[in-house]
């Protein structure tokens, strides 16, 4: 099935759960081909060899998650336990590459596929077909979730549409005249359509809209546009490459100008790539998800000393001016982790690792997340992360904080980023 009405999937939902006491459970669509019957096969969609810390971030949190259900005795499924198992498949930001991906997960017999995001506007029916869920981590597009025309596919990150609305909310009464950047890849389009819709609605809010080719060494002729349109500040929505030679363009050229960015910003890569001038980097403002919430900074915590226990320091490659060793917090790997948690219960929720009755009982379920938020999704919303959820992080010799300015974010602690 491509698109399947509710009512349809309803009735396919009954005639299962009748047919159960003849059926076992131990194959069919939850069952690896060539994995044991108690075993359900992960599989992680992400751009491992184009943008390895996002890919290795949300394999690692897919992997914690694993090994903590795993260790607690798996998916308990009346007198049988299932173990998860992950494997990881690298769409190298390419679209037709993540097809080709959900396929083969299709193919090994995947219970799930936790996905990046690219490519899923093409994707979603080939794992619909053979009922596997899939769980957007990392990409907010406001068209790739849409519990109606594609019952399977949900989300837990910030949406793009949040991230576009807490911007505007936030820098138009600052009095700026804004010039915003975006880049070519699926990313930067998916902000762009955020973007439009969120400034949008303020007449003349931006002064510039320039598109920036994310292949482009330097982008100086694009950022001069920007320049010569008068802008006081920019908004940059692109991969954190291409963020990183936004700054450096700027700069280079004497512009001090102050910079905001979607959650990419945040990625390491960009103090890497300036890390010749850490000076750049100051004032640079991101908005993301929040990585506490209101049960206070412990959750989180607690996340990222088990993420750490496993994996080591996630080092960022920099210094703070007094030799101190700069690490990332792990919260892009909070999502990933969540949503596996998720999955395993709803398919304890369900009794039974059929697709369909999975992903009807993921519309059921909630689980507290890493940061303490409650994640879970409804027949009517596939989103487990609420828009409001976006706070503001300043940089400052190459950690950020959350800004003092803004009502939710002063509310935020600080998570330490040096040892």
């Amino acid at each position: 099935m491509a698109i399947v009405p509710l009512v349809r999937r309803r009735l396919a939902i009954l005639l299962l759960v009748l047919l159960l006491p003849a059926c076992s459970s131990d194959s069919g669509p939850g069952t690896p081909t060539g994995t044991p019957s108690g075993e359900l096969l992960v599989v992680v969609n992400a751009p491992f060899s184009r943008s390895p810390y996002i890919g290795e971030s949300i394999f690692r949190g897919v992997t914690l998650a694993i090994d903590e259900i795993n260790a607690a005795g798996g998916i308990k499924l009346g007198d049988k336990s299932y173990r998860l198992a992950a494997e990881r498949l690298d769409n190298a930001l390419s679209p037709q590459k993540a097809l080709a991906n959900v396929r083969s997960a299709v193919e090994r017999g995947a219970a799930v596929i936790v996905d990046e995001g690219t490519g899923v506007d093409a994707s979603w029916a080939i794992a619909d077909e053979a009922d596997i869920p899939i769980g957007i981590v990392y990409q907010g597009g406001i068209g790739l979730v849409d519990p109606v025309t594609k019952p399977n596919v949900f989300r837990i990150t910030p949406t793009d549409h949040g991230i576009a609305f807490r911007l505007a909310e936030y820098m138009l009464p600052q009095d700026l005249d804004v010039a915003f950047l975006y880049d070519d890849s699926d990313y930067g389009q998916q902000g762009k359509l955020a973007v439009d819709d969120s400034f949008g609605r303020v007449p003349n809010s931006l002064t510039a809209i320039v598109a920036v080719p994310s292949t482009a060494p330097d982008v100086t002729p694009q950022v001069l546009e920007a320049r010569r349109s008068g802008a006081t500040a920019l908004l940059v929505w692109a991969r954190s490459s291409t963020v990183a030679k936004v700054i450096r363009a700027a700069r280079s050229n004497g512009w001090d100008v102050p910079i905001y960015t979607a959650p990419s910003g945040e990625d390491p890569l960009v103090r890497q790539q300036l890390s010749d001038h850490p000076e750049w980097v100051d004032g640079l403002t991101v908005a993301s998800g929040r990585m506490t919430a209101e049960k206070g900074p412990e959750p989180f915590l607690a996340f990222m000393a088990a993420y750490e226990s496993k994996f080591g320091l996630e080092e960022v490659g920099v210094e703070t001016a007094d030799g101190r060793t700069v690490v990332q917090p792990p919260d892009y790997a909070m999502y990933p982790y969540d949503f596996v948690r998720v999955f395993a219960a709803a398919v304890g929720a369900a009794q039974t690792t059929e697709g369909p009755l999975v992903i009807d009982a993921l519309n059921q379920v909630d689980v507290q997340g890493a940061n303490g938020d409650e994640r879970g999704f409804n027949e009517k919303n596939h989103e487990g992360v609420v828009d409001d959820d976006v706070y503001f992080a300043r940089f400052h010799d190459m950690v950020f904080d959350p800004v003092q300015d803004d009502p939710l974010s002063s509310t935020l602690e600080t998570i330490p980023q040096t040892r």
